[in-house]
């Protein structure tokens, strides 16, 4: 799945479905299925990360998550004052 397929699918998500918590469910070879909301999408290398929440990397994951949210409200923010001097030009 490509990065844009997500955000389609993502957008046509109902309204009250967009507040629902995210929650991994990884199924391995030896189909051991481990759940986690450690989730992580590093949108530069389209990569999702998991972690499991009894590994070293489970509160950075989250905390990693949060730092991409808040550059995505960055851009965000960014494009809407780029339109609105375009706009005003």
């Amino acid at each position: 799945m490509k990065i844009k397929e997500l955000k389609k699918l993502i957008d046509g998500c109902h309204v009250e479905d967009l507040n629902n918590e995210l929650e991994a469910i990884v199924i391995s070879k030896k189909n051991k299925i481990f759940v986690s909301n450690s989730i992580r999408l590093d949108t530069d290398s389209g990569r999702l990360i998991i972690a499991t929440q009894d590994s070293e990397q489970f509160k950075l994951n989250k905390l990693n998550a949060k730092k991409e949210l808040e550059f995505a409200k960055k851009m965000i923010s960014k494009r809407t004052e780029e339109k609105a001097l375009d706009i005003h030009s």
